[in-house]
């Protein structure tokens, strides 16, 4: 039998082992027949149209024979046709390749050939003495999906079978357990059901006691532990969402605007309208009970169909409204922003024009932004407008393509939004116009970085 290969410097002829200095060698040895070393110390990739390629830094586990990337390559990544650089002890004479993606022979490779690592690639060293090998299986980790795309789902359908006028999503606390709390209004009445957080597709349905049925189901909020509600200008308060009980002593409450948190140099706050003979004034609660009154109320201030958010910033509280409709039912696009509760100042106004007049908008704090959903505008048509700020709503850019909803989801207003502790944005219900019933129906999307 007589088998020459020039390239990795190893004859064989019948059975004799002749040795030569191999072209992929580290350095030529005056021993060659007593080196038995056989292993990859370092692997580099590279190609000119892909930057940073050569930066990528590979593990060798020599136990397992193993070389791959830690932190994966972009998504998209092609490593179809890269130059491959190895390092290697000074006992490899010669390497054997194979490669997945092109099929299950080894080729003995020159070091220059470009490889094709879109699937596993096969290093077989060859020491000098022509019987030690050892295989290693190398491969390139890329990401598999979109880091900022935006996966959305039509996660539950229908919620609860019922047809409503009027829905409110609330996230509460029930017997020890997170729970959403879902209040709707059908033909006037007010009903409630509640499912664990860990579910949100089996909901139960509970009996209401004191809950008026004027009550705006819209504007119920979470305030230190007890939900608050506005109905013919009384509030209503409740510790467990089931039973609730008329506020004495309150001032005439036009709008609950939402909460300010407890900051570093102010007390948390349930922030509100109120109003005051012929005016209305911004109010804040206290904790315990107390009012205070604030600043007249400007015309243009919304006190319906708005967004509602607080957020710190450098610790300080705030809560900010984007959008709905003033005391007059005029649409807005504005955004408002307060650090007590008792005087609001404009963030952006009617001239800036970053998204359309409208009410029902969604609002929610997510990926270190403010996003800003749906809505209803003045010609009654929903939106599947998506707008994002990354100033605490000063300024708003529409999303990109990635975060868009897909086709099959409804444009809509009025819905009610929540971020899970798994980072899905949450959409429950919502309606296509002002006038239409709720969508029974739950909407989830999560970026795939944050998974």
């Amino acid at each position: 039998m007589i088998w020459m290969k020039n390239n990795i410097g190893i004859f064989i002829v019948g059975s004799i082992i002749m040795l030569t200095s191999s072209c992929l060698g580290s350095g030529d040895t005056d021993n060659a027949t007593e080196i038995k070393d056989a292993q990859i110390s370092s692997l580099v990739l590279s190609h000119d149209s892909i930057t940073g390629l050569s930066g990528v830094k590979f593990t060798i586990d020599q136990v397992n024979g193993l070389i791959f990337n830690n932190d994966s390559l972009p998504y998209g990544t092609e490593v179809n046709k890269v130059i491959c650089t190895l390092t290697y002890t000074t006992g490899v004479a010669g390497i054997g390749v194979v490669q997945e993606a092109i099929g299950d022979s080894t080729i003995w490779w020159n070091g220059t050939d470009s490889l094709d690592f879109s699937q596993p690639v096969k290093f077989i060293p060859t020491a000098y003495d022509g019987v030690t090998t050892k295989t290693y299986k190398a491969w390139v980790n890329i990401h598999r999906v979109i880091p900022d795309l935006m996966v959305w789902e039509r996660f539950a359908a229908p919620l609860t079978g019922i047809t409503a006028d009027e829905r409110k999503v609330v996230k509460h606390t029930l017997g020890g357990e997170d729970v959403y709390m879902m209040y709707s209004k059908i033909q006037g009445t007010n009903h409630l059901h509640y499912s664990a957080v860990t579910d949100a597709k089996t909901w139960q349905e509970l009996q209401l006691s004191g809950f008026p049925a004027t009550t705006d189901i819209t504007q119920i909020t979470l305030y230190e532990n007890t939900l608050y509600a506005p109905a013919g200008g009384n509030i209503y308060q409740s510790a467990d969402g089931i039973s609730w009980a008329k506020v004495e002593q309150t001032p005439v409450i036009s709008a609950i605007m939402g909460v300010l948190k407890e900051g570093r140099n102010t007390s948390s706050a349930l922030a509100t309208v109120i109003e005051n003979g012929n005016s209305r004034r911004f109010a804040g609660m206290n904790k315990d009970g107390q009012w205070t009154e604030g600043e007249v109320t400007p015309g243009n201030f919304p006190v319906s169909g708005f967004g509602s958010l607080d957020y710190y910033r450098m610790n300080n509280a705030y809560l900010t409204v984007v959008a709905g409709k003033d005391v007059e039912g005029r649409l807005l696009n504005t955004t408002w922003v307060t650090g007590d509760a008792l005087s609001w100042e404009p963030f952006s106004g009617e001239q800036d024009n970053f998204f359309e007049k409208k009410s029902g908008v969604m609002l929610a704090p997510y990926d270190d932004k403010f996003y800003l959903l749906g809505g209803i505008n003045a010609e009654g048509k929903a939106s599947k407008d998506i707008h994002v700020s990354i100033d605490n709503g000063v300024t708003w850019s529409p999303a990109d393509s990635l975060k868009a909803f897909p086709e099959t989801y409804t444009a809509r207003g009025y819905a009610s939004v929540h971020v899970d502790d798994a980072k899905y944005m949450l959409i429950f219900g919502g309606r296509t116009s002002d006038g239409a019933k709720v969508l029974d129906e739950l909407w989830r999307g999560r970026i795939n970085l944050l998974k």
